[in-house]
């Protein structure tokens, strides 16, 4: 998954052995991308004692060898030329767009390493036209509210920006509690509350969404709030778009204070004001009910809950998406009998 992190090259780390040409590029084809790059090998002895890959990254201004903060959107591992000259490269991989609709700068790296971990960045390249993503987003104002043990979310529009004739994965609405306001990748934290929405085509939107749920957790310490749009893709759940919540949420072991919050869709800036009227305190949080995703826990997480093996657990993640919890019936290893158990644990 795409996270944000600091690129960086050394000044000493220009190698003689491989350097990218003149003609290079990219291609976007869904969740794929295709990196183009012509190869001078000036040095194959070098080059064959070290493995190689090309990577496109997303950055927040060009990329000059100084740090700057980037997302990994590609990576494919590059076969070391035999002999000196000059060598074509093209492959297609899968791709992780930063999520959110902000422009970046991509870059072309060539990196070097050994036992598949590229870090040394060896030559690289800045492409002119900065790049928006096209994905399903958030529009409008979307705002969340906490009470006891209850959870309720608001969303103005969730639109898909692509052609007519793309029809977007399972899309899902995710509410997080993180340690730090939402950036990229997969999110870290505790999951609140999670609807799913179904597939929109391109160039639709749907308007003035809510739901309400029982809170999933609330647990101890002080944690930012984050509203995250997910697609279903090859690669399972991938966040689209996201809103940061400006005020933090805190719960002890006896109370909780959760603020009514409203942001526009997709803003991580402060200034978005959330309403002045608090929910009443949350009970503690021993006291919230256990309920498991089946769209989005990992195997781990199901198989942790009391009664469902590991087997199972696996057979749920290998057959998701699904549109409701009646679907687990018929998923190998899950019975009528052994669903009746197990469905007030589980969620969508």
């Amino acid at each position: 998954m795409s996270t944000f992190q600091t690129l960086q090259a050394p000044l000493s780390s220009a190698s003689s052995a491989i350097r990218i040409g003149f003609e290079h590029g990219y291609a976007f084809d869904g969740d794929r991308v295709r990196l183009d790059a012509e190869l001078l090998v000036d040095d194959p002895a070098a080059a064959l004692g070290q493995e190689w890959a090309l990577q496109l990254w997303a950055c927040e201004t060009p990329f000059d060898g100084r740090p700057v903060s980037a997302a990994k959107i590609a990576e494919v591992a590059v076969a070391a030329p035999g002999s000196s000259g000059t060598t074509w490269f093209s492959a297609s991989t899968d791709a992780f767009p930063p999520a959110g609709r902000a422009d970046h700068n991509l870059v072309l790296i060539l990196a070097a390493g050994q036992d598949g971990r590229f870090e040394q960045v060896q030559d690289y390249v800045n492409f002119p036209r900065a790049e928006s993503f096209m994905q399903p987003r958030l529009d409008g104002t979307s705002s969340f509210s906490l009470a006891d043990d209850k959870v309720s979310v608001a969303v103005e529009r969730v639109s898909n920006p692509r052609t007519p004739d793309n029809l977007s994965g399972t899309l899902a609405l995710e509410l997080w509690a993180l340690p730090a306001p939402y950036q990229a990748g997969e999110p870290e934290g505790r999951q609140l509350a999670t609807t799913t929405l179904g597939s929109l085509a391109g160039q639709q939107a749907w308007q003035d969404l809510a739901f309400n749920q029982a809170l999933a957790a609330h647990p101890a310490g002080t944690w930012y709030i984050a509203l995250l749009l997910r697609e279903w893709s090859a690669n399972g759940y991938v966040t689209r778009d996201f809103s940061n919540f400006p005020l933090p949420v805190t719960w002890n072991e006896a109370s909780a204070v959760a603020p009514v919050e409203e942001a526009p869709a997709g803003s991580t800036s402060p200034a978005a004001k959330p309403a002045t009227k608090a929910a009443p305190k949350a009970k503690a949080a021993a006291a919230a009910p256990a309920s498991v995703s089946i769209n989005t826990a990992t195997a781990a997480e199901l198989a942790a809950v009391k009664g469902l093996s590991k087997t199972v657990a696996a057979a749920i993640v290998a057959a998701r998406p699904f549109k409701s919890l009646d679907e687990l019936v018929g998923v190998k290893g899950m019975g009528v009998k052994s669903f009746d158990k197990l469905k007030g644990s589980l969620s969508l």
